[in-house]
């Protein structure tokens, strides 16, 4: 479904109708791409993030330059904040179990949670564009 509204989520693409896509949408069109039509797409998108402005403020999270990575990283570590958060997902973790887990304070864990939960879209924009990068090397992954 195409939403057309003024101030919609930053991950949407505007199209020339005013209207903006859904990823799912954005996702389905790519695929009727070329390859490099589509690594066209996904770096424009990429970089569209990295012009939002960062208002949030953050302790126990920092960005890291990165080619067309955008996710915040827990800071003094080379570890992405969301895969602490898939982590606890897919093990059921408590976030007293997770602090424990990686060695980080309770604080740290309630600042993951809340960065991902808010940030999902972008979280899954990124895991769908390193999942394409794989396949464009000829990794393949069962369904």
């Amino acid at each position: 479904m195409i939403v057309c509204r003024p101030n919609a989520s930053p991950l949407r693409l505007l199209t020339p109708d005013s209207c903006y896509m859904s990823l799912q949408q954005i996702k389905e069109q790519a695929y009727k791409l070329s390859v490099s039509d589509r690594l066209d797409l996904i770096t424009a998108l990429i970089q569209s993030l990295q012009i939002l402005p960062q208002s949030e403020e953050w302790k126990y999270l920092v960005s890291r330059p990165h080619p067309w990575k955008q996710q915040l990283y827990i800071k003094g570590r080379k570890l992405l904040a969301a895969t602490v958060w898939q982590d606890m997902i897919s093990n059921e973790m408590s976030p007293e179990e997770a602090a424990e887990n990686w060695d980080l304070p309770l604080a740290a864990i309630s600042e993951v949670i809340s960065y991902c939960q808010s940030h999902q879209e972008l979280i899954k924009l990124e895991a769908d564009e390193e999942k394409y990068r794989l396949e464009v090397k000829g990794v393949s992954f069962e369904s």
